[in-house]
C-alpha cells in the first residue's frame, strides 16, 4: 500500500512538474487535484483489482487511468488520447512509475481499430453518454460497461433513463451503463 501511495505522490508531482511548461490540467483545478485523484481511486475499487481490460477514452492527464493503473495492477488499460502533448505526458508517467499494465494510444477514437474489447470503458469529463455511446458502435464494441465520473447536478440529467443506473461510493457518484 505504501508502494502505491508513493507512486501516487509521484503522479501528481510529475503532472505539477510537466504542466509548467506544458498544458495538460488547469492550474486552477490544483485545488481540486485531489478530489480528482480520490474519485478516479473510487473507481478503481468499483472496478475491483481483477483481470479486466479497461478503455479510458480521453485520458488527457491520466485521471482516472493512471491512478486505476497504480491500484489496480491486475487490470490492462488502454489510455486513449489524440493529443500528443497529453500522451507524452502519459508516456512519461507509465515509464517513471513502472506501469505495465497501461498503453498509451495516440489515436483519435474515431480513427482508432482496438485490437481487443474491453470489458469497461471510463470516460471523465470526455463527453456526453451518447457521443461515447456513438464511437462505442463505430469501434463495434459488445457487452461493454461503461462508468462515467458525473455530478450530482449531471445525476440530474439522467435520472429518468432507464437505461442507466448510478453507483455511488464515498460521495462520488458515477453512471454506469452496460451495452
Amino acid at each position: 500500500m505504501v508502494h502505491k501511495k508513493k507512486k501516487l505522490e509521484t503522479y501528481i508531482k510529475l503532472l505539477k512538474d510537466y504542466n509548467e511548461h506544458t498544458n495538460i490540467y488547469s492550474k486552477k483545478a490544483y485545488d481540486v487535484l485531489e478530489f480528482h485523484i480520490q474519485d478516479s481511486l473510487t473507481l478503481a475499487k468499483i472496478i475491483t483489482n481483477s483481470p479486466t481490460t479497461l478503455f479510458d477514452f480521453g485520458s488527457g492527464s491520466g485521471l482516472p487511468s493512471i491512478p486505476i493503473a497504480i491500484q489496480n495492477d491486475q487490470n490492462t488499460i488502454y489510455a486513449i488520447e489524440s493529443k500528443s502533448r497529453k500522451t507524452r505526458f502519459l508516456k512519461t508517467v507509465k515509464q517513471e512509475l513502472n506501469l505495465n499494465n497501461i498503453s498509451i494510444v495516440h489515436q483519435n477514437l474515431f480513427e482508432w481499430t482496438p485490437l481487443k474489447s474491453p470489458h469497461i470503458i471510463t470516460a471523465k469529463a470526455f463527453a456526453s453518454l451518447e457521443k461515447i455511446e456513438t464511437i462505442i458502435k463505430k469501434l463495434h464494441l459488445k457487452n461493454v460497461t461503461i462508468y462515467i465520473p458525473i455530478s450530482k447536478n449531471q445525476q440530474e440529467i439522467y435520472k429518468n433513463n432507464k437505461s442507466v443506473t448510478f453507483v455511488t461510493n464515498n460521495n462520488y457518484v458515477y453512471l454506469k451503463k452496460t451495452i
